[in-house]
């Protein structure tokens, strides 16, 4: 067993041949909030249940089809996250807002929008600003990117960073970033659907948006689930939508006293399918509608050190 620092959280990563001796159960109070087996063999899957880990890909992709037009692919979204955009786009009109379109992302704007999302991650408890390790790659590729961006005047609101990948028939919405203002005013919704409005015009079938660590709770925030799953996105496990470095993961939660409540892992349905259902780790009473999606099985609830008290019905 070796214990890692995850940005913050204590995760004991053990081998599938630790499992049996359940080395974590030895470690000082406190030391380890997340116990952790990599890949763990098909022969283990039982095992790993009854001790309640839960099994899952380490990274989820968000992705949706496209469709044939904006109309369409609204018509898709609940009730509500069209009133969000409406609203939003009835504010751009109002106020006076520009979009800008770079086919070609200039260092000008680059520079602007890495401001802005390092000052957002800034303020993130376990915020990681990746962005601007990969500012060469964007502005002179290999790779293609383009970008969305909103200003008021001179000055920007928010903007999107996307790459194009013309193998997978994709364009994958990498980095994201708006004012708080803007975020409040439900602007980043415009700005999604603008930049998937692009990729349509450049004839790409379907849109990503982000790879996410498959641990809302630390890095992502429950609430990024949410915002995703009303933008009418699914989630899979990233091997699945072409990311060669994609792996499982099974995970048990001990602690949640470096996490934010409630803990979100979307894990696998079965013991042999790829389909995934939301696990949710807390201690309080949570309402589970929000974690109901068209995609998903239903929802499970884990009490920490990893008791399943299953489903159906909200935990009240």
């Amino acid at each position: 067993m070796e214990i890692i620092d995850d940005f913050g959280l204590p995760v004991a990563a053990i081998g599938a041949d630790e499992l049996g001796s359940a080395p974590w159960t030895r470690a000082p109070a406190g030391a380890v909030a997340v116990v952790r087996v990599t890949d763990p063999p098909p022969e283990l899957h039982g095992e790993l249940a009854r001790r309640g880990f839960v099994r899952k890909p380490s990274t989820v992709t968000w992705r949706a089809a496209l469709g044939a037009s904006e109309e369409e692919f609204l018509g898709r979204l609940p009730r509500k996250s069209r009133q969000y955009v409406h609203q939003a786009r009835r504010l751009i009109a109002r106020e006076g807002l520009r979009e800008v379109v770079e086919d070609r992302i200039s260092p000008g704007s680059l520079g602007l929008f890495l401001d802005l999302y390092e000052d957002r991650v800034a303020r993130m408890p376990y915020g990681v600003a990746f962005a601007r390790r990969h500012r060469e790659r964007i502005l002179y590729g290999p790779e293609k990117y383009f970008g969305v961006f909103l200003y008021r005047g001179d000055a920007l609101e928010g903007g999107t960073l996307a790459l194009e990948c013309p193998d997978e028939s994709a364009v994958r919405l990498r980095w994201s970033a708006v004012t708080e203002e803007t975020r409040q005013a439900s602007l980043p919704r415009h700005l999604y659907l603008a930049t998937m409005r692009v990729a349509r015009e450049k004839g790409y079938a379907w849109a990503t948006m982000g790879d996410d660590p498959n641990l809302y709770g630390h890095i992502p925030r429950p609430g990024l689930f949410t915002f995703k799953a009303s933008m009418r996105f699914e989630a899979v496990a990233s091997q699945d939508f072409g990311d060669p470095a994609g792996f499982d993961e099974a995970d048990l939660v001990l602690s949640l006293d470096a996490l934010t409540q409630p803990v979100l892992m979307l894990g696998y349905a079965s013991a042999t399918g790829r389909g995934l259902r939301p696990f949710i780790v807390s201690n309080a009473a949570v309402d589970l509608q929000q974690y109901l999606a068209p995609f998903l099985a239903g929802p499970a609830v884990v009490r920490p050190p990893g008791g399943l008290t299953g489903w159906p019905g909200p935990s009240r």
